[in-house]
């Protein structure tokens, strides 16, 4: 078998176990959404932005017809691969990337007439991730040997809420709460729950990230069985 034939293969196959894993952990409810946003870093660290984003579409797409839910939801599900994507780009020190996709769908959602009605602050979570993935990049040239601990931290962080932002994305400027039958006045209410709850899932996800995919990125450093991100 010729080497590009081989890292075909190996790409395959580990999209194949993290699709599968992002699956099962996709199936068990979690505060808001699934517990698949404790594979998400991971996802995007090991895979990179192209073979993430793949494993986690697969895994959302099978987790929800294994548990199934009203078939709108398999196009919220988009933000997991998103947030996959976003984490790899993120783990890969592609900032200015990062920067461009949060800065499209912030500015839709504010173009959005809902965006300006519903309380600003509710978004502060997703405020601190662009800001950070600001800093980050104005200071590339300093950052350029992060630690790839640090980098799987803001890869969790930045991952997660761009998984966040890709549904409120979806949510009011492509108008899907009409679609879910959800009037507008009780948006002011979800909105308040999500600034609650969704940070709690980020910190969920940062916890898995330092207390399980940091030790995997360090046997895999010692191993070198692959070298990642893969793709």
């Amino acid at each position: 078998m010729s080497s590009v034939k081989r890292g075909k293969a190996v790409i395959v196959s580990i999209v194949a176990v993290f699709a599968a894993l992002h699956t099962l952990l996709g199936i068990v409810p979690g505060i808001w959404r699934s517990w698949m946003i404790l594979i998400q870093p991971i996802e995007g660290a090991l895979l990179g932005p192209y073979a993430g984003f793949l494993a986690a579409l697969i895994g959302s797409v099978l987790s929800r017809f294994i548990r199934p839910r009203v078939p709108i939801m398999f196009i919220f599900g988009l933000g997991e691969p998103v947030g996959a994507m976003v984490a790899g780009l993120a783990f890969k020190s592609m900032y200015s990337k990062v920067l461009l996709l949060y800065a499209v769908m912030l500015g839709a959602y504010f173009l959005h007439p809902l965006g300006r009605e519903l309380p600003a602050w509710c978004l502060w979570d997703v405020y601190l991730a662009f800001a950070l993935a600001a800093v980050l990049f104005l200071a590339r040239g300093r950052t350029r040997g992060l630690d790839k601990r640090a980098r799987l931290v803001v890869a969790a962080i930045l991952g997660n809420e761009a998984d966040v932002l890709t549904r409120i994305f979806l949510f009011i400027p492509f108008e899907l709460y009409k679609v879910l039958g959800v009037s507008e006045k009780a948006l002011p209410a979800i909105w308040v729950a999500g600034a609650l709850e969704t940070p709690i899932e980020l910190g969920l996800a940062v916890l898995a990230a330092v207390v399980g995919g940091i030790p995997l990125l360090m046997a895999l450093d010692k191993s070198r069985i692959i070298e990642y991100p893969v793709t």
